[in-house]
């Protein structure tokens, strides 16, 4: 086994309570909106505009209640076996469910939540906005930035586990940002299977990361 492939194992996985495909496209529009607000809080004019403040405002919170909806749905943890794979054993098991979390999806959303309420604070409006950031805002979207970016990397941690996943019904342009582990029984939607053959590699006997 490879450095990446170690690597790899120590990640977190997750696995669906029930449709996996209504998982993967919450996944997928998760992560394109927590890279928005990243881009939002990069932005200087954010901290200038009182409007734009607001609005960055409720996107956080939204962002945060999309990945508590969706933490509710997944399970995570150690386990003996993933469907017949005895040599993958920190890959998530069905036999868990009642002793799994969901990955660490509600930690996030409250780090996000967190993120919102610092917004209220650097808003233009609030008395001690002038007192926490800088006058053009460069100083204060630089740090604002790389807390959205961080939140950005630790969603990417999460591998939603499609090993025996029918996603046959769902659009192929909702799969490019979900990363999997799927096996021979996985169904993809038509005309991606060999796409996703080919950017992936086998982390185990007849199991794949993509």
């Amino acid at each position: 086994m490879t450095a990446s492939e170690q690597a790899y194992l120590s990640m977190t996985i997750v696995l669906a309570r029930r449709n996996p495909a209504s998982v993967v496209c919450d996944l997928a529009s998760a992560e394109a909106a927590i890279y928005e607000l990243a881009s939002v809080l990069e932005d200087s004019r954010t901290y200038l505009n009182g409007k734009r403040a607001d609005a960055a405002r409720r996107q956080a919170k939204t962002v945060a209640r999309r990945l508590r909806r969706i933490s509710s749905r997944l399970y995570t943890g150690p386990c003996e076996r993933v469907r017949g794979h005895s040599q993958l054993g920190r890959y998530v098991s069905v036999h868990d469910r009642d002793v799994l979390n969901d990955g660490g999806l509600r930690l996030l959303a409250r780090e996000v939540a967190y993120v919102s309420r610092a917004l209220r604070k650097l808003s233009p409006w609030s008395g001690a906005s002038m007192a926490v950031r800088d006058s053009s805002g460069e100083n204060t979207a630089s740090r604002m930035g790389e807390i959205g970016q961080s939140l950005g990397i630790v969603f990417r941690m999460i591998t939603l586990d499609l090993t025996a996943a029918d996603l046959s019904g769902v659009g192929h342009e909702r799969l490019y940002v979900v990363r999997a582990i799927w096996s021979s029984s996985t169904v993809w939607p038509s005309g991606i299977a060999d796409r996703i053959r080919a950017s992936s590699r086998e982390v185990g006997p007849g199991v794949f990361l993509v």
